[in-house]
């Protein structure tokens, strides 16, 4: 595996299965209703949760050529609930260009999600190609668990209130943004012929990289330069989402003229640079960025039985990228 990093801070190692699993998602969407739009916002992604499915199954010693259907599935899973997302978050653009349901509509938008998500499945059943139906089966219950705790997550969050506690904060995200973290590299461990403890420490590694990921997210909603994150900033903000930096806010501040304040965010009458300033002031920022720091530091420990250095020197190095990658 190469040593030479790419502007996300990944090894280069691993771009031909990347770029195999871009190529296979071509085919594969070519027969897919709007097939030719879809291509567009599936080659605009980074594929981080592709690459953890790579980079996992080399850090079991497992040959990466044989997890691309893998990789495939969960691009497809991810694609689905992005585009879910946008539908819920009234998000005019993804990736870039304009969101798939200011496109289409509403109803096709969410039809076409619905699809990726199912067609998610079948891609992963064709793994029997390369690895024996029962490890394949695995895999699928552990995809659909995942899914299932990631679509709870997310309903969660919008059932929530935006002053949770921290607490709250961690369930929910630990659920919607870091189950596909671990669903890929569950799938990577498990068709790389990892062990049951591997398997354990894999799902705490993506755990803790997601919940890293959904805190770099809060952060670029709210300090974020527009047209950076190929998506509007202050999505969040305006939808009244739990937001970690938001959450210390509020606890910093101890009046109720300033909690009034507040709790106007994302109403008609906030100015982004006051909110930064805000920020800036009760040290929101640097506190945001030192828990994710901690979150990263436990994903690293987590790999502490994997044999193989290339793959781990991966896994490593996605969960030390830079901030500029969320929201893809």
């Amino acid at each position: 595996m190469s040593e030479i990093p790419n502007s996300m801070g990944l090894p280069l190692g691993l771009s031909c299965y990347i770029e195999r699993t871009r190529q296979a998602l071509r085919v594969r969407l070519s027969d897919a209703p709007a097939g030719d739009l879809l291509c567009q916002y599936f080659e605009r992604g980074k594929m981080l949760r592709a690459f953890l499915v790579f980079a996992a199954s080399i850090s079991v010693g497992g040959a990466p050529e044989e997890v691309v259907m893998a990789a495939e599935a969960v691009e497809l899973l991810h694609g689905a609930s992005l585009f879910h997302d946008d539908i819920v978050d009234h998000a005019s653009h993804r990736r870039g260009i304009a969101s798939l349901h200011e496109v289409l509509g509403v109803g096709k938008a969410l039809v076409i999600g619905d699809y990726l998500l199912l067609r998610a499945f079948t891609t992963l059943c064709e793994a029997r190609a390369f690895h024996p139906p029962a490890r394949v089966l695995q895999a699928m219950e552990a995809l659909n668990l995942l899914a299932v705790e990631c679509g709870r997550g997310q309903f969660e969050e919008l059932c929530a209130d935006r002053w949770i506690s921290e607490d709250e904060y961690s369930t929910i995200v630990g659920r919607k943004t870091a189950a596909p973290f671990v669903a890929a590299g569950v799938l990577g461990v498990l068709l790389g012929g990892g062990t049951s403890a591997q398997l354990d420490q894999i799902r705490l590694y993506g755990q803790q990289v997601g919940i890293a990921f959904q805190i770099d997210d809060d952060l670029l909603d709210l300090i974020g330069e527009p047209g950076a994150m190929g998506k509007p900033v202050g999505n969040s903000l305006a939808e009244g989402r739990p937001m970690l930096p938001l959450i210390y806010l509020w606890r910093s501040v101890s009046d109720d003229a300033a909690r009034r304040k507040l709790s106007q965010l994302g109403q008609d009458g906030w100015n982004r640079d006051e909110l930064l300033d805000l920020l800036e002031r009760h040290g929101i920022v640097d506190r945001v960025l030192q828990v994710r720091q901690r979150h990263l530091d436990a994903a690293i420990a987590a790999l502490r039985d994997f044999p193989n250095a290339s793959g781990v020197e991966a896994l490593r190095a996605l969960a030390s990228r830079t901030l500029t990658s969320a929201s893809v």
